[in-house]
This record gives structure tokens, C-alpha cells and sequence, in this order.
């Protein structure tokens, strides 16, 4: 079976702070994460590790290169 998706593609960012911040607090992060997302994205990548054979599409900008790859 060949699947076909469509749906968004972006990055989620993930921040590690101390503990959560109140409202109005300030709080420089410890560190952060950068990894693929989106509910188009999530899908396939989930179809693939499935084993399914499964092709992808969507529009990336300038920076989206490491989707394409």
C-alpha cells in the first residue's frame, strides 16, 4: 500500500525552564530543541515507522530544506 499525505510541515521548539512561570515572570530557558512537526508531518512520520510506504506532500520555504531530505 502507497499512502499520500497532505498537511502542514513546521518546526516545534521545545524550551526547558526551571520550573513554570508565573504570570508575568521572566525566565531564560536551560535549553531548547528544534524538531519536526506539524499534523501533516506527525502523520507520515508515523505511517513510515509503521512500514508503510508513504510520500508526502507540502510547501517549505527557505529554511525547509531538511524536511525535503
Amino acid at each position: 500500500m502507497k499512502i499520500l499525505s497532505f498537511g502542514s510541515l513546521n518546526y516545534d521548539y521545545t524550551y526547558e525552564v526551571e520550573h513554570f512561570l508565573a504570570p508575568k515572570e521572566t525566565l531564560a530557558a536551560k535549553s531548547m530543541q528544534r524538531g519536526f512537526g506539524g499534523k501533516g508531518a506527525n502523520q507520515s512520520i508515523a505511517f513510515a515507522r509503521a512500514g508503510l510506504s508513504v510520500y508526502h506532500a507540502g510547501r517549505v520555504g527557505a529554511d525547509g530544506q531538511p524536511f525535503v531530505d
